[in-house]
């Protein structure tokens, strides 16, 4: 048993060996390298030696040995031998003897070229040329024989013997040794870029995403066009090499796209201009475009658009309107520059007294927790708000009463008012100013809906208050775990929001125009709720806590209710009926 066991042994010991010869037979590769130094050339020319394929002992061809950057145009040869030398050619010379005798020098061949550049080359199948010249020094050679070549290229001009490339060295395999290519399983994904300057795309690296195996060497992976090379605007095939050791190759294509990300830039942005408002206190805007002058950064044509648009009218508030001038390139990238159109107002379009200007725009209405579903509110119009609460002694000047609880200042905010009450009021004003001539055509004084409240409230901030995340005693007069101070505070007693609107937070609740309704998810413009039985007021008041003075925190009250926390503010805007 155990010399049947012994002689299987062997027969596979046989087989194995047999195996491994075969395997290092097929994947010989000759470990083709360089050394030595290149001589310079009296033209600059630093000439460079590779071999390209399999060297092999018996194959017909495949191994080549090339010599780049040589002088054009001139007579050269490869020569080569057993043993290495690295001794200087010539006394003072840069040159270097890579190659020592003895050495066979193979026949004459012209660099090719253009005269006078660098761009000449000296090539030779190494396969062949042994195969044609069996008696050639070494021959028969033998497998694993380490051979040495050296370039030399004639040039009259240089010192003599001097014009050498660096050498190669190489071990010859057996046979045809490795001339299987590498497998790409995985090539590089497709990519796109912006355009950089000069309207160019930086080509980005697309090796790393090439998978690749061989049976022999972990092959390199390169790329055409190289990584940080710049292509014009487009689409452009960039091919990925798989090259092994021996010099075999397998090759995938991937897709780089180059996109205009550039925006056109203004040379000059329109001028600032001035128009008068006409009787119902507007003015119609003008072409800006005209006076403005844009490039495409890659070449291409430019739109101007400008908004507000030319022939529209402007806000019947409006005294300096910016116009925006937006330039946009055929695939809609864009830049914009800003000018002002002055409206000169007529005596009926002066701003009110004591109210703020609102232009229109869109905001993030509700928060979380507080009013759901937060959502997007444009105001498309411009109005006018009071800076502050309606007081006492205003309400009495027109109603000729004061219903509210805490007298004794004037200047203290109107309460005890129920949300017809402030109708009438906003009413009685609106008659009152229409027949001084003040009012604009379309326009009226009364509650603000509850959009304009809040988008006013805010100022363009989104926080739960528009002084921040909390809110304390020197803000806002409320309840902060105990009276601020116990009693409506004068109108105007905390400083303003960015807008210049006073007390938007505590004092007393304002009442608002709309009925009562739940908000919708989507975007909306102008809501108003009417045909509700409950009124909503806002803004939180002297008795309530901070959570209920947010900017988007909303009660409801039955019109008719009146309360000693309960006041209104008013706003100059078109005339909407509840």
């Amino acid at each position: 048993m155990k010399r049947i066991g012994a002689a299987v042994a062997a027969v596979f010991g046989v087989v194995g060996l047999l195996a491994g010869s075969v395997q290092a037979q097929q994947c010989c590769t000759g470990n083709v390298s360089t050394y030595c130094t290149a001589g310079t050339s009296v033209q600059g020319c630093l000439p460079q030696i590779s071999g390209t394929g399999v060297p092999s002992m018996d194959a017909g061809s495949g191994f080549v040995v090339r010599v780049a950057s040589v002088p054009a145009q001139r007579q050269g040869l490869v020569f080569y031998g057993f043993y290495a030398a690295n001794q200087a050619w010539a006394p003072f010379s840069p040159s270097y003897l890579c190659v020592a005798p003895p050495v066979q020098r193979t026949g004459a061949m012209s660099s090719g070229g253009v005269l006078g550049q660098c761009n000449g080359a000296i090539q030779l199948d190494f396969n062949a040329w042994r195969a044609a010249n069996p008696n050639a020094l070494g021959s028969p050679f033998a497998q694993g024989q380490t051979i040495r070549a050296q370039g030399w290229y004639r040039d009259p001009a240089a010192p003599s013997q001097t014009n050498l490339s660096d050498a190669l060295v190489f071990a010859l395999c057996s046979g045809s040794g490795d001339t299987t290519p590498p497998t790409i399983t995985t090539c590089a994904t497709n990519q796109t870029v912006g355009a950089a300057s000069g309207c160019l795309g930086v080509v980005p690296n697309f090796t790393s995403g090439v998978v690749a195996s061989d049976n022999c060497t972990s092959p390199a992976i390169t790329q055409s066009p190289a990584a940080g090379a710049t292509v014009a605007l487009g689409t452009h095939a960039v091919t990925l090499t798989a090259t092994d050791a021996a010099g075999n190759t397998a090759q995938c294509v991937a897709t780089l796209t180059v996109t205009d990300t550039l925006a056109p830039a203004f040379t000059t942005c329109a001028p600032n201009q001035t128009v008068s408002a006409n009787s119902n206190c507007q003015a119609i805007v003008p072409d800006f475009t005209v006076s403005a002058v844009a490039v495409d950064a890659c070449g291409g044509s430019v739109t101007l658009s400008q908004s507000p648009l030319a022939g529209t009218l402007t806000s019947v508030v409006a005294v300096s309107v910016p116009v925006t001038i937006t330039a946009a390139d055929a695939v809609g990238n864009t830049s914009s520059c800003v000018a002002t159109l002055t409206v000169t107002p007529s005596g009926a379009c002066q701003i009110p007294s004591g109210f703020v200007p609102i232009q229109p725009g869109t905001f993030q209405m509700g928060e979380v927790g507080v009013a759901e579903p937060v959502h997007s509110v444009t105001i498309s119009y411009p109005f006018w708000m009071g800076a502050k609460e309606v007081t006492q002694a205003e309400y009495a000047s027109l109603m000729a009463s004061n219903p509210s609880y805490f007298q004794g200042n004037a200047s203290r905010p109107v309460e005890q008012v129920t949300w017809f009450n402030a109708r009438s009021y906003c009413a009685a004003l609106t008659a009152q100013q229409a027949a001084l001539g003040a009012v604009p055509s379309g326009y009226e004084y009364r509650l603000p809906t509850e959009a304009e409240w809040e988008y006013a409230c805010r100022a363009g901030t989104t926080t739960s208050w528009n002084v921040g995340n909390s809110l304390s005693c020197s803000q806002a007069n409320h309840n902060s775990n105990g009276y601020c101070v116990g009693q409506p505070s004068v109108v105007g007693s905390y400083a303003p929001n960015a807008w210049g609107l006073y007390d938007m937070h505590g004092n007393v609740w304002e009442w608002c125009l709309d009925s009562y309704a739940g908000y919708s998810s989507s975007a909306v413009t102008d809501p108003f709720v009417t045909g509700g039985p409950y009124r909503v007021f806002r803004g939180g008041s002297w008795y309530n806590f901070s959570f209920s003075c947010r900017s988007a925190f909303r009660d409801i009250l039955a019109p008719g209710n009146a309360y000693d926390n309960i006041g209104f503010r008013v706003v100059l805007a078109p005339v909407l009926v509840p």
